[in-house]
């Protein structure tokens, strides 16, 4: 089984990877290629959480400043 004729036949499906005659090579791979996306979901994920936070942070410096310079006046 070549690599053309995996991905034109969408072997890529729950009922071919539980099927016994499907090459260990195709189940290994499909493992592989699921993990690797849930890793970066994860680290998009993370990111997107930092980006956030900063955010918010910026926002409460900003408020406090604000009270600080009205407070002075």
């Amino acid at each position: 089984m070549t690599l053309n004729s995996v991905v034109l036949a969408s072997i890529f499906s729950i009922e071919n990877l539980q099927d016994p005659n499907t090459e260990l090579w195709v189940k290994g791979l499909f493992v592989v290629i699921i993990g690797l996306i849930g890793v970066f979901l994860v680290l998009f994920l993370f990111f997107l959480t930092i980006v956030l936070m900063q955010k918010i942070s910026e926002a409460v410096i900003g408020r406090k400043t604000k009270k600080a310079q009205k407070s002075q006046v």
